[in-house]
């Protein structure tokens, strides 16, 4: 299964295919962290263990839900970047990265991350995963772009990744305009898990079909569950990442802890 991600994963980020390579791999196996790029031993700590559990089940990539540089915003520093994200470097780990609020004064999520546009999408084994920027939920052309890309995928799984969160029981509270808009296509384009960041804790919500999980624990200080919400199954305020598997019916997440230990397991239908 590891083999069939990878190569899954190989052609979803523009690898060369052969006709033998022509279907999607059934399944893909990555991470997920997000408000990582503090400095600090917590940052360093989570990367450590993600590289321990990288090297026995390789990543096809890194997806972060954004905050991925501060101190100063948006800028990679020795601190902040090359020296604890120096293991995940020397694996030579694809990024995937969406834009934080921290991260748009500056330009090394698109130069060191990839991601050189704020809102895009990519294909991975038997997902379609769309990145928005939660810092311009407002903008139309990407809430067209969002309404197009989920009605043409092909692909049976939909995993949709932004910074600010729409359903939240955290410090931040949840951004009610970008839920107005943005929901009522998640449910149109068949969306099975949102993933979040923002708020420096560990979450997982249910709403109206859809499963959100906030990971905002990479390592910047972390914030307590404060706010009450219907849709909150589980919050827990830790540093952490995520590993993510992906099939074509089923998505197992898992939230682990620096020290290697899970904070929950949760597996995800598709619908």
């Amino acid at each position: 299964m590891i083999g069939a991600a990878i190569v899954g994963a190989a052609l979803a980020l523009g690898a060369p295919a052969t006709a033998a390579q022509a279907a999607p791999a059934p399944s893909v196996h990555f991470a997920v962290k997000g408000d990582w790029g503090w400095g600090g031993g917590a940052q360093a700590a989570v990367t450590r263990r993600m590289c321990a559990v990288a090297r026995r089940q390789p990543f096809a990539f890194v997806l972060t839900t954004g905050d991925n540089f501060y101190n100063p915003d948006g800028v990679a520093t020795t601190d902040n970047y090359w020296r604890p994200e120096r293991c995940l470097r020397a694996m030579r780990v694809r990024w995937r990265a969406a834009w934080g609020n921290h991260d748009v004064a500056g330009g090394d999520t698109a130069r060191l991350l990839g991601s050189p546009r704020p809102y895009y999408a990519f294909s991975a084994g038997p997902a379609r995963v769309v990145v928005l920027d939660g810092n311009h939920a407002d903008d139309p052309a990407q809430t067209a772009f969002l309404r197009r890309t989920l009605r043409a995928a092909t692909e049976p799984v939909r995993i949709v990744a932004f910074h600010q969160p729409i359903y939240s029981a955290g410090l931040h509270p949840a951004a009610e305009a970008a839920r107005r808009r943005w929901e009522p296509i998640f449910r149109a384009g068949r969306v099975s898990l949102v993933l979040q960041g923002h708020n420096h804790a560990y979450e997982r919500l249910q709403a109206k079909g859809i499963t959100y999980i906030t990971t905002g624990g990479g390592g910047a200080p972390i914030y307590p569950c404060v706010r009450p919400s219907p849709a909150l199954r589980r919050c827990v305020a830790a540093h952490h990442f995520l590993t993510v598997t992906v099939t074509a019916r089923a998505i197992a997440v898992r939230a682990v802890t620096p020290a290697g230990s899970t904070l929950e397991r949760a597996r995800v239908a598709v619908r």
